[in-house]
C-alpha cells in the first residue's frame, strides 16, 4: 500500500514540473524511483537501469498531457518540433542501448553532472540574455545534430530532453515560456522511442523484479501516469503566469538539487 501511495504522490509532483519547466518529470522520476527501488531490494545490477526505463515510459504520458495544455497557450514552435523529431528518436533508441551497456553507478554520475552543469548556465545568465535575444533559426546540421545528441543523452538518462532543448531553443531567440512548452513536445518521440528500446535491449534479464516489462516496472507506471498526466497541464498553466526570469531561476534550482543529491549518493 505504501509502495502504491508512494507512486501517486510522485506522479502529482512530477507531473506539476513536467508542465511548469518542460522537462517530462524524468528529472524527478529516476532518482525518486532510484530511491524507491532501493527501499524494495532491486538487484544493484537492474536498478538504475529500471529507473530509467520506467521513467521514459511515464514521460510518454506526461508530455502529452503537458503538449496539449501548453499548444492551447500557443507556446509550441510546431516547426521545430517537425524538424526535429526524426533526429530525436534516432538518437533515442541509440541512447537506450548505450545505457544497457554501461553499469547503473556510471549512469548516474553522467545524469548527476549533466544536470549540475545545465543548473549552473540557466541560473547564472545575465538577466538580459533570457529575454533579449532575437529569434533565428538553426541551421540543419545543427538542429539534426542536436536533436541526435538530445535523443541519446535523454533516452539513455531517462529524461525528456527539456534540460538541454530549453537552453538550445533560447540561443535561438524562443521565449523561456514557448522554449519549455517546445520542449515538451520535443521530449514525446524521446519518451517513445527510448520505452520501448528498453523494453527490448533487457531481454530476459534475469534480475529484473516480478511484474517487470523490459526495463520498465509495470506497478510503478501504473501508479505513476494515474496521476501525472493529470496535474501536468496543471503546471503548464501555471507556467504561461510566472515571470520568464523566475522561471529559468526556479528552473535551475531544481536542477541543482537534484544533481548534487545524485552525485552524493552515487560517490558516498
Amino acid at each position: 500500500m505504501l509502495e502504491i501511495i508512494f507512486y501517486l504522490l510522485l506522479g502529482v509532483i512530477a507531473g506539476l514540473l513536467a508542465g511548469l519547466f518542460g522537462v517530462g518529470g524524468g528529472i524527478v522520476f529516476v532518482p525518486a524511483l532510484l530511491i524507491g527501488f532501493e527501499w524494495l531490494d532491486v538487484p544493484e545490477s537492474v536498478l538504475t537501469h529500471l529507473a530509467v526505463g520506467t521513467s521514459l515510459a511515464c514521460v510518454v504520458f506526461t508530455a502529452i498531457s503537458s503538449i496539449i495544455a501548453h499548444h492551447r497557450k500557443q507556446g509550441v514552435i510546431w516547426e521545430s518540433v517537425k524538424e526535429m523529431s526524426g533526429f530525436l528518436l534516432l538518437g533515442a533508441i541509440l541512447g537506450a542501448w548505450t545505457a544497457d551497456q554501461l553499469s547503473g553507478s556510471v549512469l548516474r554520475l553522467i545524469l548527476g553532472s549533466f544536470l549540475l552543469v545545465m543548473a549552473i548556465k540557466m541560473l547564472f545568465e545575465k538577466t538580459s540574455q533570457i529575454e533579449t535575444v532575437k529569434q533565428s533559426n538553426p541551421a540543419l546540421v545543427v538542429t539534426g545534430l542536436m536533436g541526435l545528441l538530445t535523443g541519446w543523452i535523454s533516452s539513455m538518462l531517462g529524461i525528456a530532453g527539456g534540460a538541454l532543448t530549453v537552453p538550445f531553443l533560447k540561443v535561438y531567440g524562443a521565449p523561456i515560456k514557448k522554449a519549455i512548452g517546445t520542449a515538451s513536445a520535443l521530449g514525446l518521440p524521446i519518451a517513445v522511442a527510448g520505452s520501448v528500446t528498453h523494453i527490448l535491449v533487457a531481454g530476459d534479464n534475469q534480475d529484473l523484479p516480478r511484474w517487470s516489462l523490459g526495463y520498465v516496472y509495470l506497478p510503478a507506471f501504473f501508479g505513476i501516469v494515474a496521476t501525472s498526466a493529470y496535474f501536468a497541464k496543471w503546471g503548464a498553466r501555471l507556467a504561461h503566469h510566472l515571470d520568464q526570469v523566475v522561471l529559468q531561476r526556479l528552473f535551475g534550482l531544481l536542477l541543482a538539487f537534484l544533481a548534487i543529491r545524485m552525485i552524493w549518493i552515487t560517490l558516498f
